[in-house]
């Protein structure tokens, strides 16, 4: 994706998550399941393989991603990029949890800063 709508992307998903509160309190039911995820930690096969066997996010379908969506993997950014997209269409049904890969020092440590520069030459 060109670097201007990535900016775009992370430009509109900071605006909503800024509104949205530090705590969301989620309830289930037989009737409304959610699907709990983590640790994806770049691995784009494991995001498309969650989505094909559980179906994609929606308004019937939700999702809650218990972070470390970054490092180590190769697509780190493309996670993202899906992720974020989905916030903003579903920003009630998809929820994303911070987990400890999505702290500066451990993106420098880990990878995602490096992935970023080389995909999109700071």
């Amino acid at each position: 994706l060109h670097a201007r709508y990535v900016l775009q992307l992370l430009s509109e998903t900071r605006r909503v998550l800024k509104e949205m509160p530090n705590i969301t309190h989620l309830s289930t039911s037989y009737t409304k399941e959610i699907t709990v995820c983590g640790d994806l930690h770049g691995n784009l096969d494991d995001l498309l393989l969650i989505f094909y066997k559980n179906g994609l996010p929606s308004e019937q379908n939700r999702y809650v991603f218990n972070g470390d969506f970054v490092d180590r993997g190769q697509n780190s950014m493309e996670i993202l990029i899906i992720l974020f997209a989905f916030l903003l269409i579903y920003p009630n049904d998809l929820h994303l949890n911070r987990g400890n890969h999505e702290d500066y020092i451990m993106n420098l440590r880990y990878g995602f800063t490096k992935e970023v520069s080389k995909k999109y030459k700071v």
